[in-house]
């Protein structure tokens, strides 16, 4: 499929990129946001300790890591 532009009064041809099916699907899904889903911060540190294995350490930092920051919305900051 070509398509005409103008460039300074002349005429160009170009032809349009073909995406597979799936591609093109998975960029359109790349805007949608997440379901959002109410949790207690006792089940983030429950989680964690199923996760890690019970070291309280490890749990401190995997809860207040830059990732759990980015996808609770929160900054967790363990004292103690």
């Amino acid at each position: 499929m070509a398509t005409k532009t103008q460039q300074r009064g002349q005429t160009l041809q170009r032809k349009a990129r073909q995406m597979k099916a799936t591609t093109v699907k998975a960029v359109s899904n790349a805007g949608k946001q997440a379901m959002r889903v109410q949790v207690t911060l006792g089940d983030l540190i429950a989680a964690a300790f199923d996760t890690v294995g019970g070291e309280a350490r490890k749990v401190a930092k995997v809860v207040s890591s830059p990732d759990m920051t980015l996808a609770t919305g929160k900054h967790i900051v363990f004292v103690g």
